[in-house]
């Protein structure tokens, strides 16, 4: 079976092309548009090569070669060269054609890529394996792997939850090994105040955020008597979003306290004399990767409309 098209027929696979198309539809670097049927559904393609990128070995008919990976390109793409080194080691194909059923042109390019046939073959990445077509194109650019392809062989991978980080229940990240110690004064009579009522407007926002801290074990629930009991002091933040406070005002009092001196405003400016570059950072969720001891935690309890929680 022969591997190249010959001249007379490409110029007939032009010649039959119209100009009157439907819109076109374009993903990144690869645009596809349908033609008439008087062209028998050949459709027309614009190829984007990103030369040194993304340029992965894989296994095609059981001869290796390396293939750069395009998400925006649904066409697989073999050069003549390569094609020619290919069956030179013996490439196994599932089925060949000389003719071709995509007219491809390089991007931003007028005129059509010399598409000189196509094939079918197993590609394989590793221990996956997928059927796939090709095309063989003139010269000798980088092979080029479309997206549908690399997907299918897991090597491509498209989507919200690319390198996202998931954890048991999606737990908050805590700092390993380490529980703080709340000295109490145990001489301190411990008090219960009264659930302060919320906002009516802000009672959806309380209970999604309580819900949204029991699943990342920022919080936990309090099923038996407190002896300590806070109420929950909501703050509604300038972006819509609620920041859930706790009033220790009562509890801080039986709270021991270690004696720091702390650095005035003159000494921390004078530590950055000859600082050139300055990182403002906002802490979200501070003190929340840092847990309490049991021993701790009954000092922090507060009361909702939802329960008690710590």
């Amino acid at each position: 079976m022969c591997t190249a098209m010959r001249r007379n027929e490409s110029q007939e696979l032009n010649e039959g092309t119209d100009s009157s198309r439907r819109p076109t539809k374009q993903i990144r670097a690869v645009r596809e548009e349908s033609v008439r049927e008087e062209a028998k559904d050949i459709e027309e393609g614009y190829i984007f090569y990103a030369m040194g990128r993304n340029v992965f070995h894989f296994k095609i008919g059981g001869v290796t070669i390396p293939m750069t990976i395009d998400s925006g390109a649904d066409a697989n793409i073999i050069s003549s060269k390569i094609w020619i080194q290919m069956k030179e080691a013996g490439v196994q194909v599932i089925n060949m054609f000389e003719q071709t059923d995509r007219i491809l042109k390089a991007y931003a390019a007028s005129d059509p890529l010399k598409v000189l046939g196509m094939f079918t073959a197993d590609i394989q990445a590793g221990p996956r394996k997928a059927e796939a077509k090709f095309y063989v194109v003139e010269g000798d650019q980088q092979c080029l792997l479309g997206d549908k392809t690399a997907c299918q062989l897991q090597e491509l991978k498209i989507g919200f939850d690319i390198a996202a980080v998931k954890g048991p229940l999606n737990e908050f990240p805590k700092m390993k090994g380490i529980l703080v110690e709340i000295p109490i004064d145990k001489t301190v009579q411990p008090v219960q105040q009264p659930y302060r009522r919320a906002p009516f407007a802000l009672e959806g926002l309380i209970e999604q955020k309580l819900s949204m801290s029991l699943d990342q074990d920022i919080i936990e629930s309090v099923n038996q008597p407190a002896q300590w009991v806070c109420p929950l002091v909501p703050v509604l933040k300038d972006s819509g979003e609620i920041r859930l406070c706790i009033d220790m005002r009562r509890a801080n009092r039986a709270v021991v306290r270690d004696k720091h001196s702390l650095p005035v405003i003159e000494e921390l400016l004078g530590s950055i004399n000859g600082a050139v570059k300055f990182s403002k950072l906002d802490i979200k969720d501070a003190y929340h990767q840092v847990e309490l001891s049991e021993y701790s935690r009954e000092i922090t309890a507060f009361i909702t409309k939802y329960g008690l929680f710590r």
